[in-house]
């Protein structure tokens, strides 16, 4: 009989739903929609988010001719503690009761932690993820498994898009005031939110729509007037190149890594597109733990999510 996996990457910035073969491994039913992480957007969204994706769900297996789902993967965002491992259950469970799927085994668990699984194929390794937020996590292969960061963009991310945005939009508002240097930051951002003043700059982060995920998008202005030379980018790439170390370093700490070949994962579009930060992470890693190997992550974050469903499976069949 034909069974499926269903998975679903909830992220800050966007969730990606897909339905997969859970014989042959394909892909037959995707679907992307807005950041699902509670911790953000409240409980009422994130439910109203999910509901909608397994919507599309269910529709497409009442078109097979099995609606089974061996192993379903919730990995989300914003589970960062017990409290918030049962809201997130909760939020799941009532999307999934709504729509009446089947499901055999249910996993609910970080979305870095998911992605560490997925990538490492479950054996020694850590994963830094610099997107929206910053998290690290790390696996010595046997069972322990660590984590560091991901505490939100209120008191922490150091090092994350959302983090940059911040350090961007400070330094126009400095050099506007006269309490900064001239950047190049400035006339990008001013371009992009097609306006004219910094007023309107402090009109734009406090309108009601406003979401972490936006200002996020303006540490991507960053690659570009770094490789400019521009000053003021270039102190706040290096601050975030740092902070990734520290986030690294605190997992390999907690794993007790002792120099062996190693390899660090690294995804997330803060350290993936913007070169300098990657060039100084890479060099400050590699000056500390020379046998540290630093691969990017090629696929989309599902695209690990989907591998780690997929060795659940197997252990279950």
């Amino acid at each position: 009989m034909t069974k499926w996996l269903l998975i679903i990457d909830g992220g800050a910035t966007k969730t990606a739903c897909a339905v997969v073969h859970a014989d042959s491994g394909e892909i037959q039913f995707i679907k992307t929609a807005s950041g699902s992480n509670y911790q953000a957007i409240g409980v009422e969204n994130a439910l109203e988010i999910l509901q909608a994706l397994l919507t599309h769900v269910r529709g497409f297996l009442q078109q097979q001719t099995t609606q089974k789902i061996s192993v379903a993967t919730f990995a989300m965002a914003g589970i960062d503690s017990l409290r918030d491992r049962d809201i997130v259950t909760t939020i799941v469970n009532q999307a999934i009761t709504t729509q009446q799927l089947d499901i055999d085994t249910l996993i609910i668990e970080n979305d870095a932690e998911a992605t560490l699984y997925g990538v490492t194929a479950g054996q020694a390794g850590a994963l830094l993820i610099a997107g929206t937020g910053a998290i690290a996590y790390a696996s010595d292969g046997k069972q322990n498994i660590v984590r560091a960061g991901g505490w939100g963009h209120r008191a922490g991310d150091e090092g994350s898009g959302y983090w940059l945005g911040q350090e961007v939009v400070r330094a126009i508002f400095k050099m506007e005031d006269g309490r900064g240097e001239p950047t190049l930051l400035k006339n990008a951002v001013f371009n992009y939110l097609r306006i004219q003043h910094a007023t309107e700059l402090a009109t734009w982060l406090f309108r009601p729509s406003y979401t972490n995920a936006q200002l996020a998008k303006m540490g991507a202005f960053l690659a570009e007037a770094t490789a400019k030379n521009d000053t003021c980018a270039i102190q706040i790439s290096t601050r975030a190149a740092h902070e990734l170390v520290l986030l690294a370093c605190a997992v390999l700490k907690q794993i007790n890594y002792s120099g062996e070949v190693f390899t660090l994962y690294c995804n997330g579009g803060a350290i993936k597109h913007n070169p300098f930060i990657l060039h100084t992470f890479t060099k400050e890693m590699t000056s500390m733990y020379p046998k540290i190997r630093i691969s990017l992550c090629q696929q989309a974050p599902i695209e690990y999510i989907i591998k780690r469903t997929k060795m659940e499976a197997s252990q279950n069949s």
